[in-house]
């Protein structure tokens, strides 16, 4: 008697066990999904505080919206070319630049890497208010369905027109992400459609 009710106990812990296992996996399945390769668009907000020189024009904060149209190139590299507008302290410039993008895919989020340069264009004053500028970031970003993502992340902005004249902002951004290829699940080191 003792030994059935020993077996019996442990065939329903294993079967409850292996029942567990198997739902978490099914209930929360993202860290199995990866970017299969197509058109992506990313819009985000971004506000961004002066870090030195508060005297010079522009030096104080900007605030405004852009928008990437990139491409999605294997698995963890995503590029494209960005537009947008930022509405500084002393006025307005329109950013044109390149954005490359490094992701990692973990199990809730995904963690990336990103680097945009290019230029700001004034129209008000182009050759003496129009610089260039680099920002390298971090930056998270979670799944909300298989073609939809929200993120948000942390960069340093250098904006320069010459070696005498630099200023520096840390910057945030927050958007969201379109994937015109949606999703994939990803097993054993190959993707499935």
């Amino acid at each position: 008697m003792k030994k059935l009710c020993l077996i019996s106990i442990i065939i329903l812990l294993s079967v409850q066990a292996a029942f567990s296992q198997y739902s978490a996996v099914v209930a929360d399945p993202s860290f199995r999904y990866v970017a299969t390769p197509g058109f992506i668009n990313i819009t985000e907000f971004n506000y961004g505080y002066g870090r030195e020189d508060a005297t010079a024009s522009n030096a104080k904060y900007y605030i405004g919206v852009t928008n990437v149209f990139g491409y999605q190139i294997d698995r963890n590299f995503s590029g494209g070319i960005g537009v947008g507008f930022l509405h500084y302290d002393a006025g307005n410039l329109f950013p044109f630049y390149l954005e490359y993008k490094y992701s990692m895919y973990l199990k809730r989020f995904t963690p990336y890497l990103y680097g945009d340069g290019g230029a700001l264009i004034s129209t008000k004053n182009y050759s003496d208010e129009s610089k260039i500028f680099i920002n390298p970031g971090i930056g998270i970003s979670r799944a909300l369905s298989s073609k939809f993502e929200i993120n948000i992340s942390a960069g340093y902005m250098i904006q320069s027109r010459s070696s005498l004249t630099r200023i520096t902002y840390f910057n945030f951004k927050a958007g969201i992400i379109f994937r015109n290829n949606a999703f994939r699940m990803f097993r054993s080191g190959k993707v499935d459609v």
